[in-house]
């Protein structure tokens, strides 16, 4: 079954503000509502939905800011099973630098499809799950017929990580930008 959605930013409030760098929420089709919060002291992503696999990514690096660092440290457990990650960051193709996850005996690629878009492929099924930020505060989702529980549920929680490194250009750019802003060897 194909089916659209949104997710839309949540609006922190108080000890919310101080706990989580951001949360999205929307009704996810078939599956109801589904929250995804990014916790700003725990440094973890949670996907939360009575109807999808517990979903959740996680770094050990406590200083870094925003989304979910992506490298050799991170957790990602979807449904019980951890997931292997890997990304060619050299790449420059798109297809290249896409993050490959392998889930048990699935095997994903996620990538960026154009401006602002996102897919989830499954390597039997080809595109799963696609994401669109429309804007900061919207995110739309497209779930392909061939896409389950699982499959959603990984695509969601991704949304939690920092795909930044997704293309040449963005890597770039943010490199650029982190060195000029770097505060490194600062008394």
């Amino acid at each position: 079954m194909s089916f659209d959605f949104e997710l839309v930013s949540k609006r922190l409030r108080g000890s919310e503000r101080r706990d989580l760098e951001e949360a999205w929420t929307g009704a996810a089709g078939p599956y109801g509502e589904v929250t995804l919060t990014v916790g700003r002291v725990s440094r973890r992503a949670e996907l939360f939905c009575q109807a999808l696999p517990e979903a959740w990514i996680t770094h050990p690096d406590t200083f870094r800011e925003g989304r979910i660092a992506l490298d050799g440290r991170t957790r990602l457990v979807v449904g019980g099973q951890e997931a292997e990650l890997r990304q060619n960051r050299r790449a420059i193709s798109k297809e290249e630098r896409a993050l490959r996850i392998r889930l048990g005996e699935r095997h994903y690629d996620y990538l960026s499809t154009g401006t602002h878009t996102e897919e989830l492929r499954g390597a039997q099924h080809g595109p799963l799950v696609r994401f669109h930020r429309a804007s900061h505060k919207k995110l739309e989702v497209t779930v392909r017929p061939e896409a389950n529980a699982l499959d959603l549920a990984l695509g969601l929680i991704l949304q939690g990580a920092d795909m930044r490194n997704l293309t040449v250009t963005r890597a770039a750019v943010l490199g650029v930008l982190s060195f000029l802003d770097s505060r490194e060897g600062e008394t």
